[in-house]
């Protein structure tokens, strides 16, 4: 997991190099070659595609089940999430009078 960054980092500018390579062939050369051609040469991006789908599918159900088990448990325990205060307002006046702050 911790060298998922790199991985993504190499991999993801070579797919859309590819790709890009790919468009331009097909908008200066649009024959039936250049098609076989580039057929010939990016198949296995089907194949990455497909493991990339794959991979993806069980990170969505595991994080559909994460939020529904937060949800589940707030239920249950009546937890609501705190409001934030920014700050104490008695704890800024006795900070203030110490300071000579009035």
């Amino acid at each position: 997991m911790e060298n998922k960054g790199a991985l993504l980092t190499v991999a993801i500018p070579l797919v859309a190099f590819k790709i890009w390579f790919a468009i331009l062939l097909l908008m200066y050369a649009p024959t039936r070659d250049t098609m076989v051609w580039i057929a010939a040469t990016h198949w296995t991006l089907l194949i990455v595609f497909g493991f990339m789908i794959a991979a993806a599918i069980p990170a969505y159900r595991l994080l559909k089940g994460r939020l529904k088990r937060g949800r589940l448990r707030r239920a249950e325990f009546m937890v609501e999430p705190e409001p934030k205060v920014a700050q104490c307002s008695a704890l800024w006046e006795t900070v203030s009078r110490l300071e000579g702050g009035d």
